[in-house]
């Protein structure tokens, strides 16, 4: 499953990968981050708690 999160000057990238740690997400443990300009796409297989991390982002 692949979800995109929105960034911005507050949620930067490394606010992210903190909030997927607190999901139990890591990258590159089980998830993968695709970081562009305004956005990142994460994939994991791990669709409760990718779900969960989106929905609380």
């Amino acid at each position: 499953m692949t979800v995109t999160f929105p960034l911005t000057e507050k949620r930067d990238a490394e606010a992210l990968l903190k909030h997927l740690t607190m999901h139990k997400l890591s990258c590159p443990g089980n998830c993968v981050v695709s970081l562009k300009v305004h956005v990142a796409h994460v994939s994991s297989s791990h669709t409760t708690a990718l779900g969960t991390a989106r929905t609380a982002w």
